[in-house]
């Protein structure tokens, strides 16, 4: 039963509201950057485990991270059970109480989530050969410091919309990623960009166009210092999209 839905309607919205941020496309492309963070130096979201089927085998893909100022983590299950046979566990689980579960689509994909005591739980499933993989995100609130904006700091043409800003942390070294979109053309972000961080005092190692099973996208590696940021440019619907990973010490 999703009891949420009948008793607790404010919740649910609150939840669609952060499964969004949380399980979003952009965050879901980028979940390969992030893997590195897999041995964190500390840890900010402090909440019980995220329960598993016992089937079931995780990997840390983000321990230490935020997005746009929120303490998350994000494992990946794997599981010889079916997507729907995953949804049922949770169900089972978080049925026991309220404000119970609530279960919607992102990016056409099932999803089911929680809020248990300020912490938000998340799971988004898929099916993998004849199992099942899932994403499992716990976020919490922002710890109540000064919040930052998203996308502050990094050059974006004017009406340039950030959609993620991750911070992720690692021992001995830190990491962001954005991903922001606007309607100008490819080719002008890429001058942009080039002419931008060339001013700030970065130096060009990679300046190329790949193809990919997306389309042909433009990459840029450059480098000041101890830090390297990789800008990977591309069409998207709508207009275009700019990646920017930041590194120091990569």
């Amino acid at each position: 039963m999703d009891c949420d839905k009948r008793k607790f309607p404010g919740m649910r919205l609150f939840m669609a509201d952060r499964a969004h941020t949380l399980m979003s496309g952009g965050l879901v492309a980028m979940l390969a950057f992030a893997a590195f963070t897999a041995q964190a130096q500390d840890k900010p979201v402090q909440c019980p485990e995220f329960p598993v089927p016992h089937v079931g085998q995780t990997l840390w893909v983000a321990e230490n991270m935020r997005m746009n100022g929120i303490p998350m983590q994000i494992k990946e299950l794997t599981t010889d059970q079916t997507p729907q046979q995953v949804l049922a566990f949770y169900r089972r689980r978080w049925a026991d109480a309220p404000p119970y579960y609530h279960e919607y689509e992102v990016s056409g994909m099932p999803a089911i989530a929680t809020l248990r005591g300020g912490c938000f739980y998340t799971v988004q499933v898929r099916p993998s050969g004849r199992g099942a993989k899932a994403l499992l995100g716990i976020s919490t609130k922002p710890d109540g410091g000064p919040q930052k904006i998203p996308g502050a700091g990094f050059p974006n043409m004017a009406g340039s919309q950030i959609m993620n800003d991750v911070d992720h942390f690692d021992a001995g070294k830190t990491g962001r990623t954005i991903l922001l979109t606007n309607r100008y053309p490819p080719d002008a972000n890429l001058n942009f960009y080039r002419r931008t961080l060339a001013d700030e005092g970065w130096s060009t190692v990679i300046d190329r166009t790949v193809s990919g099973s997306k389309g042909i996208s433009h990459v840029l590696v450059m480098k000041r210092g101890y830090h390297e940021a990789n800008v990977t440019i591309s069409l998207g619907q709508g207009g275009t999209n700019v990646l920017a990973t930041l590194v120091d010490r990569p």
